[in-house]
């Protein structure tokens, strides 16, 4: 019989206790349970057992006992089995096919052992190890894609009747013998998995044929299963071929920040003309809530991109409290009061809000447009778009390129689904679609570039807000104040423009192409845009010779002044509306224009018309008939009705979740072993101590304060077992130097400072000088 191994309470340097054993003290003989190997495992590694499978954690066990018992949950083990990468679920696999009824495995071979030991789903040692209790239900009916023995499938044949699978030499025979089409079927399930369906065929069919010869076993009229026998032999014919590890591109870490900024300045670009578009003309929200197809489809036309994107900017922009619905009789989508906050702040600081805000929303953009509950369509913005998994589902893909050296990068997308599948397959072959939408999400809001994961999201990832905006300003360049014109009358920006110059290059000019140099072209109706904001020919010539740094073009020139010679001819007040000209013809022609008959205008004066529509109204259908009106005041001064912009209600954005540090976790996993240690000493003490129970409960009873008052007076070390608040007990050794008030007092070995426990929560007590001796 071996000693059990001391066991003592220390402190650490932070000031928590921790239990520590001496390597020389480990017991040498061979675990005969879970609850046993768990015992002799070091804090260390019970520690990294709860890191990578942090749901055993959750409540913490009162002892070892009790999380080995955590250990056979066929829920908590399907998530480890989950989360192993290709070598590891292949070496469980293996080691399944290889148990015997007893889950044992003499003699164990495969390379990634040392990581299921790791996250216990399988113990023992390097000569025999055993399944963990509910390894072989998680893993499924066929391990490793391979289907069941010949002896199990053939079962019900007589033994003379049933294919001779097991012997190597006639089953090559068997094999030999299949045809091309026979050939195909066999290749096809034994990659897995090893059962198929049976489709009637006009012809013969080949899978009579393999199934009469034995190399594949009837299981009803429309299914067969391939033996493993069978399967193996296959695939030891292609050398045993295993899934590898995909090629990455490897790419100096800032060249990815700086490929990744275009995608950043874009999406900003975009969510601020989403903004400016649905300020002029705001989109009503569906009864049901959301945003309507039509309206969707309008968004992305003026956006100039397609229907998903525009619904990711719509969704994102939501997230991130930059849009909401307002509150009035008919609701509506506006930009909101902390828009105008977050268009102030820095390029770098408005895309760290928005990633923030995608990586953190409960929302899967890729849903709209598809068809939901009851066959009704997706909407955005609408409740359907709610997933409460995805933000976790964005975090793991993210981390597992987030694993990849700086800088590093799977060579395509094709490329990042096999890393994905290499380092978790069972979660990537169910996920793929989603991880994919997931991917695409990434790629457009510059997240990643070029499948890997930029220099400041990592840094996002982390935890970090302020060291990510800081890195993503040093990745993106430096704004220019100048651009190229050109004479065709298109404008060049080499380069990201300033605030001020893409403002006012936006309403001179249409934007055609983004990216490192951004290409505007000034026409007519940009011109007469730009006018309408309250700008006169004068001034838009000063912008353009000022910030150009080629010649102005002389037909530039003649644009400018011709625009602003005919605009305000024709002039709108408020009458309701009127409309006054000193050009009869021109109020002739607003009058018999058909776009114009909508505003219902009516003449009064050979120079006056009016109308019931609001002034705004009229402006807006004149402009868009193609003539060029100013509004005025009562005393005939041109007015600029570019009235403040309206806006809704500011609401709260998307929490953001936050990444828990590797080390804080670490700590707080040390105490939980330290506890479960400790209940364990517990246990095992309280069968050798006199038990502090009372016959009334909260009372203690008469043994245990005598026993406590004597080592008081005899400054004596007693070990004491203490009921914590939350459930599990721990173990202490204590020098009590007082007995009162419902406390003993004293000092624990190896921690600083005086201790108090409860003398109601002391669950056993017995003189640990004693207790030495004896052992």
């Amino acid at each position: 019989m071996c000693t059990p191994a001391r066991r003592t309470v220390r402190a650490s340097p932070t000031g928590a206790e921790s239990l520590t054993e001496s390597p020389s003290e480990q017991p040498s003989a061979r675990a005969g349970s879970l609850a046993q190997w768990l015992r002799q495992r070091t804090d260390q590694q019970l520690t990294r057992l709860l890191q990578r499978r942090p749901d055993l954690a959750l409540p913490t066990a009162p002892d070892l006992g009790a999380l080995a018992a955590r250990l056979g949950v066929r829920t908590s083990t399907q998530r480890a089995v989950d989360s192993l990468d290709a070598p590891a679920l292949h070496a469980l696999e293996t080691l399944v096919l290889a148990a015997g009824p007893d889950d044992a495995v003499d003699d164990p071979q495969p390379d990634g052992l040392d990581a299921l030991l790791d996250v216990a789903l399988v113990w023992g040692d390097a000569d025999l190890v055993h399944l963990t209790p509910s390894v072989r239900d998680a893993v499924g009916p066929y391990p490793d894609g391979l289907g069941r023995p010949a002896d199990v499938l053939f079962a019900r044949q007589p033994a003379a009747e049933r294919p001779p699978l097991t012997d190597a030499d006639a089953l090559d025979r068997l094999l030999a013998q299949c045809s091309d089409a026979e050939r195909d079927v066999l290749e096809r399930l034994a990659v897995g998995p090893p059962v198929g369906s049976v489709r009637p065929t006009a012809g013969p069919s080949p899978v009579a044929g393999l199934v009469a010869r034995g190399l594949l076993a009837q299981l009803d009229a429309q299914r067969v299963e391939l033996p493993r026998e069978v399967a193996s032999a296959l695939r030891a014919r292609h050398g045993g071929e295993r899934v590898r590890p995909p090629e990455l591109v490897r790419r100096a870490p800032y060249e990815l920040d700086q490929l990744a900024t275009t995608a950043v300045r874009e999406t900003l670009r975009l969510l601020d003309t989403l903004a400016e578009l649905w300020s002029a003309t705001p989109p009503a929200v569906l009864r049901s809530g959301g945003l309507g197809v039509r309206e969707l489809r309008r968004t992305a036309r003026e956006l100039d991109v397609p229907e998903s994107h525009a619904a990711l900017l719509a969704e994102v922009a939501f997230a991130a409290a930059l849009v909401n619905s307002t509150n009035s009789v008919e609701p509506v989508f506006l930009p909101s009061e902390e828009y105008d906050v977050w268009r102030e702040r820095d390029d770098a600081g408005r895309w760290i809000a928005v990633a923030t805000a995608w990586l953190a929303m409960t929302r899967q953009p890729s849903l709209v447009n598809e068809r939901g509950e009851r066959d009704r369509v997706i909407t955005a913005l609408g409740p359907d778009v709610e997933r409460g998994t995805i933000p976790t589902l964005r975090r793991h893909v993210l981390g597992l390129l987030a694993e990849l050296p700086p800088g590093a990068a799977p060579a395509g997308r094709a490329d990042v689904q096999a890393l994905l599948a290499w380092q978790q397959p069972r979660r990537a072959a169910a996920q793929r679609s989603v991880t994919d939408a997931v991917l695409d999400e990434a790629d457009l809001l510059g997240v990643t570039v070029a499948g890997g994961l930029t220099g400041y999201t990592r840094t996002l990832l982390d935890g970090s807000t302020a060291a990510a905006e800081h890195a993503l300003a040093r990745a993106l360049p430096e704004p220019v104040d100048h651009f190229l014109l050109q004479p065709d009358l298109t404008v060049v920006v080499p380069g990201p423009p300033g605030r001020g110059l893409g403002e006012q290059l936006a309403r001179l000019a249409d934007l055609e192409s983004s990216g490192g140099a951004s290409v505007y072209r000034i026409t007519e109706r940009s011109v007469r845009r730009a006018l309408d904001t309250g700008r006169t020919g004068e001034q838009l010539t000063a912008f353009v010779e000022d910030h150009s740094r080629t010649p102005v073009p002389q037909a530039l020139r003649y644009l400018i002044d011709d625009a602003a010679r005919r605009h305000g001819v024709l002039r709108a007040g408020a009458a309701s509306t009127y409309l006054r000209c000193d050009d009869e013809n021109l109020l002739a022609r607003v009058l018999a224009d058909r776009d114009a008959r909508a505003l219902q205008l009516h003449l009064i004066a050979p120079t006056v018309l009016i109308s019931e529509e609001p002034v705004n109204r009229v402006l807006d259908v004149l402009r868009e008939a193609g003539f060029a009106p100013a509004a005025e005041s009562p005393g005939g001064i041109v007015l600029t009705l570019d009235r403040e912009s309206p806006r809704a209600p500011t609401r709260l954005p998307a929490r953001a979740v936050r990444s828990t540090n590797t080390s804080d976790t670490a700590g707080a996993l040390a105490e939980v072993v330290r506890r479960m240690r400790a209940g364990d000493a517990v246990r095992e003490r309280s069968r050798q101590v006199h038990a502090a129970v009372a016959e009334v409960p909260g009372v203690t009873s008469a043994a245990t304060m005598e026993l406590l008052r004597t080592a008081v007076r005899e400054e004596r070390l007693v070990w004491l077992g203490v009921a914590q608040a939350d459930g599990p007990a721990t173990a202490h050794e204590l020098h009590p130097i007082s007995l009162a008030a419902g406390y003993v007092r004293g000092y624990e070995r190896g921690r600083p400072g005086l201790a108090s426990f409860p003398v109601h929560r002391i669950t056993s007590v017995d003189f640990a000088d004693e207790q030495r001796e004896d052992t």
